[in-house]
């Protein structure tokens, strides 16, 4: 945390810069982006380019791995704002299997200009001042009024990145809703493995049991050796294959990808533990079976993510969770996976999906900028050139034009194939390559793309396969609501998840590889309380009672 004395020296210096923009009072209209003057004499660096004096600001980018192109600033669009704003951009890329300590060393000790697609909401809390503050002077309604309009259009408006005390330290990226976030990852089956071993899809524990020994001894991918196929592969590396997906047979189930997010649910307006029920232990005690019976992937906790994904390039995975299999491998070789529905636990209340029913799918502190920037107004001004229109929303988010989507003669936008996808450079690679997906402006809900089997089949496919598990995915009702709390709250919070979530992951990961027995059992009830989960389950409850 910095001092308060360097923190009251860089507001001061922010509030400087945004007067000296605004000619000693905010402006009382907006202006275009891209032609207010640069402001602050020594504001961000500036370097003459032509007739035009560019500023550039550094920022630190998350680096998804499915890009082939690292180099941010061959994207099209950073090419536009660049042209129309003045603005240019030197990219630190940080891969998001880094990014949490990473970012937290840069938080510490050197800041960029601001962060995009690497900052969540504990951090800003923890560190409140280190990010400007954009309702200071009315500095993001003047100078990204297009951000701010789409804000002020949509439920919860304003009020979704404001602070208790006023403040607005982040800008959303990603779309408003997308049904087919809904659902996050969903297992895919080898078909042709389960009509070669004669199975169906499983509906039960039990079944899946079954088809899994039968992937694992029947010499599956028909290369002579019996011994290389993996029947079942989650992986801790993927963002969607994560293992808490593997006790949705026994109702337990987060709203969103991460494992943290399953160790709590809401039922009938109450939050209740899941990591210390009867449920909770018969998960582990079936993953530890599998892992016995050599159904399970001893390296999903371990590996990394290029190590996960040359697995499922190779032909030897029977079944894995994903987005859909089109982005991790061939068309070809996707086509023989089909979606996984429900799977019962017979010693369950019912199958629970991860994911969430209609949930707002925009991160809200997807964009910030850092009380580092000496040019707070400028960086806005790029950031809301490239919100100022729907297209240029879509070349932020899939790449240049008549790509990988296009708009109709009514002028609806609506997604399609790329022509120069192969089967090594699929249409995720396309996406991440050539544009940002969901860390690019805000799309409002009636700016989403319409999404057509003939053109563009793989979104599509993703939808229909949502479809199938849409119902049992978290319902409205038992989400946490959607709100920022004041800093002490939530640096309260993350002080008990530190540790908390760290002794969960490593009891999940030791149970399954291991086993688990009754002694171990109670050691690890009487070691959440230790850990006062009981605290954490209740500031949630406060929370969702509106105590604070």
């Amino acid at each position: 945390m910095k001092r308060k004395v360097l923190a009251i020296l860089m507001a001061a210096a922010m509030t400087m810069t945004i007067m000296a923009g605004c000619g000693g009072a905010a402006p009382s209209e907006t202006k275009d982006p891209g032609t207010q003057p640069q402001t602050g004499a020594d504001a961000a660096s500036g370097e003459k380019t032509g007739q035009e004096e560019k500023t550039t600001f550094k920022i630190a980018v998350v680096l998804h791995p499915l890009t082939k192109d690292e180099d941010f600033n061959n994207k099209e669009i950073y090419k536009k704002a660049e042209e129309a704003t003045g603005v240019h951009i030197e990219w630190i890329p940080i891969a998001s299997s880094d990014a949490e300590d990473k970012v937290n060393i840069m938080l510490a000790s050197d800041l960029p200009d601001a962060f995009l697609g690497l900052i969540g909401e504990n951090q800003i809390a923890n560190n409140m001042d280190s990010f400007a503050d954009l309702a200071a002077d009315d500095v993001l309604k003047n100078y990204a009024p297009h951000v701010y309009s789409d804000y002020e259009t949509i439920p919860g408006g304003l009020d979704l990145v404001t602070w208790p005390d006023g403040s607005i330290r982040s800008l959303m990226t990603g779309r408003q809703t997308s049904y087919e976030n809904d659902a996050m990852g969903i297992m895919f089956m080898n078909k042709e493995w389960l009509d070669k071993a004669g199975k169906e899809i499983p509906k039960t524990t039990e079944e899946f049991m079954d088809v899994l020994r039968a992937f694992r001894d029947g010499d599956m991918n028909g290369n002579g050796d019996p011994a290389d196929e993996i029947p079942f592969e989650p992986s801790q590396s993927d963002w969607c294959s994560k293992i808490m997906n593997a006790a949705n047979p026994w109702g337990i189930a987060g709203t969103d990808s991460g494992d943290e997010e399953a160790y709590k649910m809401v039922k009938d307006g109450k939050v209740v533990g899941t990591v210390n029920t009867d449920e909770f232990r018969s998960f582990l005690e079936f993953s530890h079976q599998m892992i016995e019976e050599g159904l399970l992937d001893m390296e999903a906790f371990s590996q990394t993510s290029e190590q996960y994904h040359a697995k499922l390039n190779e032909g030897v995975v029977g079944c894995y969770y994903t987005w859909t299999p089109n982005g991790d491998m061939s068309d070809a070789a996707a086509a023989n996976y089909v979606p996984v529905g429900e799977i019962r636990a017979e010693d369950g209340p019912g199958y629970k999906k991860t994911g969430a029913q209609d949930k707002f799918a925009a991160n809200r502190t997807g964009f910030t900028i850092t009380s580092a920037c000496k040019d707070v107004p400028k960086l806005l001004e790029w950031w809301d050139y490239m919100s100022s229109t729907t297209e240029l929303k879509y070349i932020s988010r899939f790449g240049p034009k008549g790509e990988a989507w296009d708009v109709d003669e009514n002028g609806q936008v609506f997604e399609k194939l790329p022509d120069s996808l192969t089967d090594d450079f699929t249409i995720e690679n396309y996406k991440y390559t050539y544009g940002m997906v969901d860390y690019g402006p805000l799309i409002r809900k009636d700016e989403n793309a319409e999404v057509l089997e003939d053109i563009a089949w793989t979104s599509w496919y993703r939808i229909e396969c949502v479809k199938e598990v849409h119902d049992f995915c978290i319902p409205v009702e038992d989400q946490i609501p959607i709100r920022f709390v004041d800093p002490a709250k939530t640096s309260e919070r993350a002080f008990m998840e530190t540790e908390l979530f760290s002794y969960i992951k490593n009891f999940t990961a030791t149970s399954i590889l291991e086993g688990i027995d009754d002694a171990a059992w109670e050691a690890h009830l009487k070691q959440l309380d230790a850990m006062q989960y009981g605290a954490w389950l209740q500031w949630y409850q406060d929370f969702l009672d509106q105590k604070f």
